[in-house]
């Protein structure tokens, strides 16, 4: 679909009187038609809330990766499986819900 420039003037001078209406009503010290009004759903705040505590952790924890380092390096490093499964699982859940 094509919009030509005339339409697009056409709207905004809509818009713009539909605007100016609002405004002067407000002006005139009459309530406009609508309010507006931020909800904010639970999924929102809880999603806000992760990523609070995502953005307070700390980036690198030296003393792990030293550690891993050293493991690796010895040849002593041994992957739990059990552990990566749980972990997993645990990602997979918080990814559902953020």
């Amino acid at each position: 679909m094509i919009i030509s420039k005339a339409q697009v003037q056409n709207l905004l001078k809509i818009y713009r009187k539909d605007a100016g209406n609002q405004l002067d009503k407000v002006q005139a010290g009459k309530p406009a038609d609508k309010e507006d009004k931020l909800v904010i759903s639970d999924e929102s705040r809880i999603k806000q809330r992760c990523m609070q505590a995502v953005k307070q952790a700390e980036d690198i924890r030296l003393e792990k990766v030293n550690k891993l380092k050293e493991q690796l390096s010895s040849g002593t490093y041994e992957v739990n499986a059990d552990e990566v499964a749980e972990k997993m699982i645990e990602r997979a859940i918080v990814d559902r819900l953020v």
